[in-house]
């Protein structure tokens, strides 16, 4: 996995790129590489950035940055919809993506992975592989599919599960704790590792008071929002609950 350093001096070439008359289409970003390249692109003022994961509310986006602000927005993504009898089968992220990736697709390449309510499953990926995909994407597992281009919008319903706690302290480094179910010193690594975010900003600050509906994104563990904050227990600690993404 690509650590922190190199994935900052990728963003700094691109920068350089853009600010050289480039247009500059990056692969897909996950939620906390997209931190901390908006962080890094920000601090560029020439720069214009726009982004897509052609599903709406996506979590994984390909990025344009250019000094023009008149050129053609072809972000170059498709967004397939996986057909398969679903009196048979069921398909899940995971399988899906196992899948894509077993036929040497860098997950880079790929978009979000959205499964609906009524077991639909749908996946972006970049345009540049899409005749690889039609050709050899045959199965998801033992299921046998087929791809067809969805022209429909598509969201990805984000969905989180709830835990109840009780708690002494609201530091940052208290709450990455329960609610990654970390040891408090591997919480402080993460955060003293530029690894941690709260809505959407870096942060190296163990000590931070989160607060209500902060969210909270700690860099290849996940999401998690301080959803409430209840009464207080007679030994003086807090009762609260911590949503974290699925």
């Amino acid at each position: 996995m690509e650590s922190i350093e190199n994935f900052k001096r990728r963003v700094d070439s691109l920068i350089n790129k853009a600010l050289q008359g480039n247009v500059v289409l990056t692969n897909f970003l996950d939620e906390a590489e997209s931190i901390i390249f908006k962080d890094m692109v920000s601090k560029n003022k020439d720069i214009i950035m726009n982004y897509s994961g052609n599903i709406k509310n996506s979590l994984r986006n390909r990025y344009i940055l250019s000094i023009y602000d008149n050129i053609d927005l072809d972000f170059k993504i498709n967004l397939y919809k996986i057909e398969y009898n679903k009196k048979y089968y069921e398909l899940n992220h995971r399988n899906i993506l196992g899948s894509l990736m077993s036929l040497g697709i860098k997950r880079e390449c790929i978009g979000d992975i959205v499964i609906d309510d009524f077991k639909n499953a749908y996946f972006a990926i970049t345009k540049e592989i899409s005749p690889y995909i039609l050709e050899e994407f045959r199965f998801v597992g033992n299921t046998p599919i087929e791809l067809k281009i969805e022209e429909n919008e598509i969201e990805n319903v984000i969905k989180y599960n709830s835990k109840d706690f009780f708690t002494s302290s609201f530091r940052l480094d208290t709450i990455v704790a329960l609610g990654f179910n970390l040891s408090r010193s591997e919480a402080q690594e993460y955060i003293i590792d530029e690894l941690v975010s709260i809505n959407h900003i870096l942060t190296k600050n163990t000590s931070h008071l989160v607060k209500l509906n902060d969210f909270i994104q700690v860099r290849h563990k996940g999401t998690i929002l301080l959803a409430h904050i209840g009464n207080q227990s007679k030994s003086g600690k807090t009762f609260i609950t911590i949503k974290k993404k699925v």
